[in-house]
């Protein structure tokens, strides 16, 4: 019995070792909640390190040891809203896919405008940018394409600049166009810019 018993308490204790620690995934959520909450608060120009370590609850060393500072906070919290945009780029990605984030922009429309006008519609058109640069040169690698006729930095800037643009433009019209609508006029404007300044081989020989 004694031995039983040791096997058991060692077997938990091998299960709560393998079990993986969220206390730092909860910390780096809480600090982008955080600063998302400021943001729409007071806006983005006028915050501090401290003010997004105080409302998260954390010191400012920890908002520093996971993100390096408060534009690496920033950074994050348009990721997750950026990545369906940048997937347009390679992936075969349907109207239908697009609709319900536009139906959330189109519904927090009021109270997230501050991220669609300066200065953080720029950071998150160089955050678009940024994840869109590599889909780009994939592609290309993939497709056998030339080189494109600007630099790759340059594309991935002018698609996340049309897909921000395309998007706000929407949001302040009056009466808007439907979802389904402005997600397959992104897809085509999307895959028209990439195919207009990387060209495949072929456009290329014609």
């Amino acid at each position: 019995m004694t031995a039983v018993r040791a096997n058991d308490g060692a077997t938990r204790e091998a299960a709560i070792a393998k079990k993986p620690d969220r206390r730092p995934e909860r910390t780096r959520q809480a600090l982008i909640g955080a600063l998302i909450e400021l943001i729409l608060e007071r806006g983005y120009e006028t915050l501090t390190v401290d003010d997004v370590a105080e409302r998260a609850n954390v010191g400012r060393s920890t908002l520093y040891a996971h993100f390096g500072g408060l534009e690496g906070v920033l950074k994050q919290a348009l990721t997750s809203p950026s990545l369906r945009l940048a997937e347009l780029v390679d992936l075969p990605i349907a109207p239908a896919d697009l609709v319900p984030q536009l139906d959330h922009f189109k519904s927090q429309r009021k109270r997230n405008r501050v991220f669609f006008v300066p200065p953080l519609r720029g950071l998150w058109v160089r955050r678009l940018a940024e994840l869109i640069e590599p889909r780009l040169e994939a592609l290309a690698h993939g497709q056998s394409r030339p080189m494109p006729l600007l630099p790759w930095g340059f594309i991935a800037t002018q698609l996340a600049e049309n897909q921000i643009a395309l998007v706000a433009n929407w949001l302040a019209l009056r009466p808007a166009a439907s979802s389904a609508a402005i997600a397959a006029a992104m897809i085509a404007m999307t895959r028209a810019t990439v195919d207009g300044l990387a060209p495949a081989d072929s456009m290329m020989r014609d």
